[in-house]
């Protein structure tokens, strides 16, 4: 699971990203929190959501394979 340090680093990157578009972070308070543009917070869930899908693993990996 990712911690807030995570998260913020992700969003870090979001913005480095997307940095030419637009700036998703307007200021860094502290050490756990952002305050970012309110517009994009749905655009940063969807790619935290995709980033915790590609590095969830997989419980379908441990079904048994069915004998054939």
């Amino acid at each position: 699971m990712f911690t807030r340090d995570d998260v913020k680093q992700v969003i870090y990157k979001l913005n480095e990203k997307e940095r030419d578009k637009f700036q998703l972070i307007i200021e860094d308070l502290d050490e756990n929190h952002l305050f970012i543009d309110s517009s994009k917070v749905d655009y940063i869930k969807t790619e935290v959501e995709k980033l915790l899908e590609e590095n969830t693993y997989k419980s379908e990996l441990l079904l048994p394979l069915n004998d054939k």
